[in-house]
């Protein structure tokens, strides 16, 4: 008897009993249903999140002040000077709140010139233009901002005036653009939640001459870790330096671990398919003992009754697999629109529709959907090695007087 006609006659076998065999089935494609739609929604996140930093740059060191010291033009400066430095960033940041609206914002003082660079090489505007490099009271605001949440109503137009508080000062500025939706956090703060200003105009009303972060890009990313040692030097304690690259290797452990621990969450399923595979294959050698003392004595080998019931097993555990596949692609879309309609978007107005759990698209991960297939395959190839093994050493007379 050839391969063909075994796969041939396991294959019937398993069709005979089809509700059994579809309650298998089920309870191996449940394992891979889980796995693939956990590790698709963790993948679409980690994707969104490098895309998010990949806008800053690979090449991007942040630079921000320890304590209540400042840093100084001549820190900049000699910052600038350093060997593997192509730009700096010298910036002000401050928490706020807008008045009249009750909106907490960050407060950013930067130059005109360096916010495409900031904003990742595209400055997205909605309405309006950039502010000018000068000391004047205008303000580029967020998309979070002149938009209400709740409702989608815009609150905040171009050429109207918006008081912000900043401890117990309020300083009114000219809203000169609106950006658009970015839906995105940066590793300073989400462009959606903060206010632009011209950095002379922040530094003129705050009194205060220096710079609570700097932005430096490398010249090239083989070198950030160098230029990072020797800002790291060059400052001391009185800074923190994070590069892009850092906080993703950081991330991108974190993920791997949590993958894995879904995983393994997940897989403890498959102790409940591999008892059930087991269950329905010592159950088919009884119900077939006196066709498989025929078969034996009608010349089939010990090994062909064995490979026949491991083809079986087999079989369940391949067609549990793609069938869980299948059914974790629907399932991780299903969450998506779930999250949506439960959630609710976070960004009602005319911009991009996305909330923080459906701002990412999930993404097939190709090494956990083949862990999940190989799971099921070997869930049900090693509970059937027994039964296989029992059927292959049935005596062919013992087995036609088997009632």
């Amino acid at each position: 008897m050839n391969i063909y006609d075994v796969v041939k006659l396991a294959w019937k076998q398993l069709t005979q009993r089809r509700l059994r065999t579809v309650l298998t089935i089920l309870a191996v494609a449940v394992g891979v249903m889980v796995i693939i739609a956990l590790s698709s929604h963790a993948r679409g996140i980690y994707v969104s999140f490098i895309a998010n930093f990949e806008r800053l740059g690979p090449t991007t060191i942040i630079v921000s002040s320890a304590g209540t010291r400042l840093l100084s033009d001549v820190d900049v400066y000699r910052i600038s000077e350093l060997s593997g430095v192509s730009i700096v960033i010298p910036m002000r940041t401050l928490i706020s709140n807008v008045e009249g609206l009750n909106i907490r914002a960050t407060l950013v003082g930067v130059r005109a010139s360096e916010l495409k660079e900031l904003l990742g090489g595209n400055v997205d505007l909605l309405k309006g233009d950039l502010f000018t490099d000068s000391p004047l009271p205008i303000a580029l605001v967020g998309y979070n901002i002149a938009y209400d949440q709740s409702s989608g109503n815009e609150v905040v137009d171009v050429g109207q005036t918006i008081a912000v508080r900043v401890g117990t000062r309020t300083y009114i500025f000219s809203v000169v653009g609106i950006l658009n939706y970015y839906g995105s956090s940066f590793l300073l703060s989400s462009p959606d939640d903060s206010i632009y200003i011209p950095l002379d105009y922040f530094r003129m009303v705050s009194g205060a001459q220096g710079y609570s972060v700097v932005i430096v890009k490398a010249s090239d990313v083989n070198v950030v870790s160098d230029v990072a040692d020797s800002i790291r030097t060059l400052l001391g304690a009185r800074a923190r330096i994070t590069t892009v690259q850092s906080v993703i290797n950081t991330f991108t452990t974190i993920l791997n671990q949590m993958n894995l621990l879904l995983v393994s969450i997940a897989s403890t399923s498959f102790i409940a398919a591999g008892l059930g595979t087991f269950n329905i294959m010592m159950i088919s050698v009884l119900e077939r003992v006196r066709e498989i003392g025929l078969l034996k004595a009608l010349g089939m080998s010990d090994f062909t009754v064995l490979l026949l019931y491991l083809i079986q097993g087999s079989l369940i555990g391949l067609i549990g697999g793609l069938s869980g596949f299948g059914l974790g692609v629907v399932l991780s879309q299903a969450l998506t629109h779930i999250f949506s309609l439960t959630i609710g978007p976070r960004n009602p107005g005319p911009g991009p529709q996305a909330s923080p759990f459906t701002s990412y698209t999930p993404v097939l991960d190709p090494q956990y959907t083949l862990i999940a297939i190989a799971l099921s395959l070997t869930t049900t190839a090693l509970a059937s090695i027994y039964p296989s093994w029992r059927a292959s050493k049935l005596s062919p007379v013992e087995a036609l007087r088997y009632e």
